[in-house]
């Protein structure tokens, strides 16, 4: 066997190779040396060598700074191509951000270079399904795609006469000259609706360069966007090309006017650009000219090269990999050899990205089902996401950016003022409208698909609005709507959650949750007592998708949000917190109250209590079982005051119970289900981890500090398995184990058990993180040991620290 110097000797004479190959600066390539040694000195790599250093190699390269010829300037990165490096490496994009994701945590990298990758990997999963798409939509319009390979670099020879290009030669201009406008949206590029209608404006422009160029050859005779008289041979042809947008959206999903507005204003000053810099060969005036034979080889070249300047600019992954031979094994998909049968090819990248990306259906979250309708027939990512916009759109028809006559008419008969509608309704809203303008502004968009985005946001403001103040005169005749008009923080949060549904509705990932409670000032804890309401509001109208994102950012909130050192959350517990029990804040009579939530400290007249059953979840169903009747609770319709829905008249007291009686529905809902994924049936048992987990939230609430309900949950978990072990019961479960099954849950993000806040005091720049493992041994354990050793009958002074080192799977 070599010894470890020949095996060191190894790994960093194929890593030179790859540098040299890669023409990467010294600095950086000793940087990545430097970072795989330390890395593998501390973890087990599994898996290819290989692999592993091209995620060293990828972070080195797009770390380091690169001096330009210009004097005193300097560029982030060095220009070396991700497509390169992975082909060198021999690893493909799916297994590259799997590993890249292991390798950020391993290497403690910066928030700000996890959420590139982040960002890379949503462009990517957005840019498949735009391809996927791009194929059959290019079919619809053009006719003669063959399954030839497509050769980028091949080029007549000066002898032989320039011949019309080929369709596929046209196929390849129309991906190219795509994927280079849209780089110069670079802050939008996985935003899946725009870049989606940018796309039809691209095929709008090259339909329009073939028609006037009367290409019959190229267009296929049966597309509905060619005149009927067509291929007549007295065919008159117009002074301007027919726009086809509205025929593309009505055969293969879109939003006409949204496609129209993002071609006039998006699409074209872009393009004419191109002309104006030479980029593109042909009329600039009208921009047509670009098939011509004398241009189209040039502008094919011309583009290709812009595109690879871009590329290794930025250092993402090069999308003219979908138009190569070995398209999926650069990608990593299953391998078929039909470009006429390739829509199916992706699917593999769209399950495994959806949910980072969110270009598909997202998962369901756990909570909140009961809103949802059925599933109905699936839809593409693209039909979703219209589907969406659409609903929306629908739900507004008619609606103006300002109170309706309704809306006035409610105010003025309760005795509100004009003078005081003014003031305190619509005033405030004009002030958010333009603080959401300026934040859209800053991701580049431009300002016509701006402003028409908060006036949908404004419209959508009023219409909820209208609905709930409608339903609580309802129910509460006499309240005052003056004083609901004083609650400007509660209109604030109603105003972010519709400009949440409406950017959520166009894939605006520059802006996704919490980024909205960043525009607004807003905190989490006041965001959240309006979610419920709106969807009450909106459940009939809006799509599933979008009743889905909002179940999923109320979670998002409860189990971590609320939690940060800077929410009022904390002056409202008071110091120390004081955290009511479970049964505090459930009403007895309530036919929601899951009436398992009582004090479940092991002592003999509990432990005959059985709390929990068997759970097979239903939408809308609670969890926990009655230790009652001792049977399955079906789904009850939610009773006033019972769901944790907050009203807009409730008090700060019943504030506090509603949102403890939500945190508590969400703390055994998740423990339920990760103790179903473990296996772990044992009622009794259920009852300890409830117990311990309920003791650390009330007693030890400081532990959720800048924290996540998981992290606290999972140690729980571990701990009652751990000192509830017996020869006789093997119910102990590893960290590993534990991790596996909490990753298989909707919505599980991996970054909660890997970085973890150990202290917020370490004397450092940054507080100090570490993997759920050292949370548990450093600051779980010291507050929790003696507590968890009641459980049982061990010593009270058996330590219950865990020692394992981590590998790069389990990371």
């Amino acid at each position: 066997m070599p010894n470890q110097e020949e095996s060191d000797n190894n790994w960093m004479e194929k890593m030179d190779n790859i540098c040299s190959e890669l023409n990467v600066d010294p600095a950086a390539a000793k940087k990545s040396r430097e970072s795989f040694q330390t890395i593998q000195r501390n973890y087990t790599l599994d898996g290819d060598t290989l692999h592993w250093m091209a995620c060293a190699l990828y972070v080195a390269c797009r770390t380091s700074i690169t001096p330009t010829v210009q004097s005193g300037t300097a560029v982030e990165g060095n220009c070396v191509s991700l497509t390169k490096l992975l082909r060198l490496c021999n690893i493909s994009l799916i297994q590259f951000f799997n590993k890249i994701k292991n390798w950020m945590e391993m290497a403690a990298m910066s928030v700000d270079f996890r959420t590139r990758i982040e960002r890379l990997e949503r462009k990517f999963a957005v840019s498949t399904v735009l391809y996927r798409k791009f194929q059959p939509i290019f079919q619809e319009i053009f006719s003669g795609l063959t399954n030839d390979p497509i050769k980028p670099n091949a080029r007549m020879s000066k002898k032989q006469k320039l011949q019309p290009c080929s369709t596929n030669a046209v196929y390849e201009l129309t991906w190219c000259l795509y994927i280079s406008v849209k780089g110069e949206f670079h802050n939008n590029a996985d935003d899946l609706v725009d870049m989606y209608h940018v796309l039809l404006a691209c095929l709008d422009f090259v339909f329009s360069n073939a028609f006037m160029s009367r290409r019959v050859d190229l267009l296929n005779p049966s597309f509905r966007g060619l005149p009927s008289d067509w291929l007549s041979d007295d065919f008159e042809m117009p002074s301007k090309p027919p726009c086809i947008i509205s025929a593309l959206c009505e055969i293969k999903d879109g939003m006409p006017m949204e496609a129209a507005t993002m071609k006039e204003y998006s699409w074209k000053p872009v393009v004419k650009s191109f002309f104006e810099k030479g980029i593109l060969k042909g009329d600039s005036k009208s921009l047509l000219g670009i098939l011509d034979v004398g241009n189209f080889d040039v502008n094919l070249k011309s583009v290709n090269n812009i595109y690879e300047t871009y590329v290794l600019s930025v250092g993402e992954f090069d999308e003219r990999i979908f138009l190569g031979e070995n398209a999926n094994d650069q990608i990593g998909t299953p391998n078929h050899h039909n470009r006429l049968a390739a829509g199916d090819e992706f699917a593999q990248v769209i399950a495994t990205f959806g949910t980072s990306g969110r270009p598909t259906c997202p998962d369901t979250p756990l909570t909140g089902r009961r809103y949802l309708a059925g599933r109905g027939e699936p839809l593409t990512p693209v039909s979703e996401a219209t589907n969406s916009l659409a609903r929306v759109r629908a739900y507004l028809s008619g609606c103006k950016p300002m109170p309706s006559a309704q809306l006035m008419r409610l105010f003025l008969d309760c005795g509100v003022t004009e003078e005081t509608i003014e003031e305190n309704l619509i005033q405030p809203c004009n002030r958010w409208g333009a603080q959401l303008l300026a934040s859209l502004r800053e991701a580049n968009t431009s300002n016509e698909n701006t402003t028409f985005r908060c006036n949908m946001v404004t419209c959508l403001y009023y219409k909820v609005f209208e609905h709930i103040l409608k339903e609580e005169h309802r129910k509460k005749p006499k309240v005052s709507l003056q004083m609901l008009l004083t609650q400007e923080t509660y209109q604030l949060a109603l105003y972010a959650c519709c400009t949440e549904i409406v950017l959520h509705s166009y894939g605006v990932h520059s802006m996704r949750f919490p980024r909205v409670l960043q525009v607004f000032g807003l905190s989490a804890f006041h965001f959240y007592k309006i979610i419920e309401l709106v969807v009450q509001a909106v459940v009939e109208k809006m799509s599933r998708d979008i009743i889905k994102h909002l179940n999923a950012i109320e979670e998002e909130v409860l189990e971590a949000l609320v939690w940060t050192s800077d929410s009022p959350l904390w002056e409202r517990l008071g110091s120390p917190p004081a955290v009511p029990a479970s049964t505090e804040v459930y009403v007895q009579e309530s036919p929601r109250r899951p009436p398992g939530y009582m004090s479940l400290m092991p002592n003999a007249d509990n432990a005959k209590k059985q709390l929990f059953k068997d759970t097979n979840i239903k939408p809308g169903q609670s969890l926990l079982m009655s230790p009652v009747k001792q049977v399955k609770q079906e789904p009850a319709p939610p009773a006033p005051g019972a769901t944790g829905e907050t009203s807009p008249t409730s008090t700060p007291k019943n504030s506090l119970v509603l949102f403890f009686r939500k945190f508590y529905s969400l703390a055994v809902i998740r423990m339920n289900d990760l103790c179903l994924r473990l296996r772990l049936t044992d009622e009794e048992l259920k009852r300890k981890i409830w117990t311990c987990l309920e003791h650390s939230l009330q007693q030890q609430t400081r532990l959720l500090r800048d924290r996540h309900l998981d992290q606290i949950l999972m140690c729980s978990v571990y701990v009652i398995c751990k000192v509830s072990h017996t020869a006789a019961n093997p119910v102990e479960r590893t960290f590993a184990e534990i991790m596996k099954c909490y990753r298989q849950r909707p919505l599980a993000d991996n970054h909660v058990y890997r970085s973890v806040l150990i202290d917020s005091e370490s004397g450092e720049s940054s507080p100090e993180r570490g993997d759920l493992i050292k949370f548990y041994n450093k600051v779980y354990v010291q507050r929790m040991q003696s507590f968890a050793l009641k459980f049982s009958g061990k010593n009270k002074d058996v330590s219950l620290i865990l020692t394992t080192r981590l590998s790069s799977q389990n990371v």
